[in-house]
């Protein structure tokens, strides 16, 4: 079954942080990461990752409209079993972030 980590944020080039900042274990298939840039979308991607194995969710607190701790109530609705972490991701410079600790990835 294909391993899922869901990355919750309404700012577009976080993704491609995150894509840089893991693509050994992307490249290698340790797991998958899918993007939604608002709640409403994680709340669809969540439904939608059934045929998944739906990890980890990693959200944005700020973002417009449904903010993340009110995603958080209701991904924990939908799916009780998987962890989600907030997060504020802030700007080091104007094209540096700073990204969340490995550690909260599943071991090889």
């Amino acid at each position: 079954m294909t391993v899922l980590i869901l990355v919750v944020d309404d700012e577009p080039d976080v993704e491609m942080l995150f894509r840089q900042q893991f693509r050994r274990d992307l490249r290698v298939g340790r797991f998958i990461m899918e993007f939604a840039q608002s709640a409403d979308a994680a709340l669809q991607c969540i439904t939608d990752a059934r045929t998944a194995s739906l990890i980890l969710i990693l959200s944005d607190i700020n973002m417009p409209g449904m903010t993340g701790l009110e995603l958080l109530p209701k991904a924990k609705a939908a799916r009780p079993d998987v962890p989600v972490i907030m997060m504020a991701m802030r700007r080091r410079s104007a094209r540096r972030w700073r990204v969340a600790p490995r550690r909260f990835l599943p071991s090889q």
